[in-house]
């Protein structure tokens, strides 16, 4: 029963942890100045396209499963494959964060707003981001190519994650020049994210990361305790 309520616990910071994310995307997306690197193919695609952002979502994180696959080769493993999952999960939580965006958040008047809803929309991916990981369930497809690029290439996650991070928002600024014929999901806000989520990162470590781990901890510390 106790290991029930330990993996209970695990799954609901979990999905709590994308939902921020996802609502942080939305956020971000309502501000008009860009949404963060590893959203910004899904953003433009959906523009372009006119599919809802979050089918996009689901669509591009599964093609980056595949990148895993040409990365790792025979090192991929079966289990990888449960990132579809997440991805699906992930990828509806954009599309009701969207409808919750459009409906609760005022459109942005001026450049001062935006700026707010980026900050906002930091504080969410990053949190996200935090509860998500620590969870430790299944990682979501971007991360998964950071991790094999790491894994493949003897380098440091930091270095493949810029890499990355640099990589999706050079497509994603390609094909809005090319399709929309200006600057769509990748502007300001894309390179304000890219840096502001890690030290907000670093700053909701320091002060919520001992809460959420007693969260999820306290199951096995009771199971440890029972005669």
């Amino acid at each position: 029963m106790l290991h029930i309520q330990h993996w209970f616990r695990r799954g609901l910071i979990y999905l709590i942890g994308l939902f921020l994310m996802a609502f942080g995307v939305s956020v971000s997306k309502v501000s008009d100045l860009g949404v963060s690197p590893v959203n910004s193919i899904p953003c433009v695609v959906s523009e372009i396209s006119g599919i809802d952002m979050g089918l996009c979502t689901t669509g591009v994180f599964i093609f980056f499963i595949f990148i895993q696959l040409l990365i790792l080769r025979r090192d991929f493993k079966t289990v990888y494959l449960l990132q579809i999952i997440c991805s699906m999960i992930f990828g509806m939580f954009v599309s009701i964060t969207n409808q919750i965006a459009g409906i609760f958040l005022p459109p942005c008047t001026n450049y001062a707003m935006s700026i707010l809803y980026i900050g906002i929309s930091i504080v969410l991916v990053a949190l996200g981001i935090l509860l998500y990981l620590e969870a430790d369930i299944l990682s979501l497809p971007g991360e998964g190519v950071m991790q094999a690029v790491s894994g493949k290439a003897g380098i440091p996650v930091s270095s493949s994650k810029m890499i990355f991070d640099w990589t999706v928002v050079i497509i994603a600024a390609a094909l809005s020049l090319i399709f929309l014929e200006q600057l769509t999901g990748v502007r300001e806000g894309t390179v304000i994210s890219a840096f502001g989520v890690g030290i907000c990162l670093k700053f909701l470590n320091k002060y919520c990361l001992k809460p959420i781990q007693v969260f999820l901890k306290c199951t096995q510390t009771m199971e440890g305790v029972n005669p």
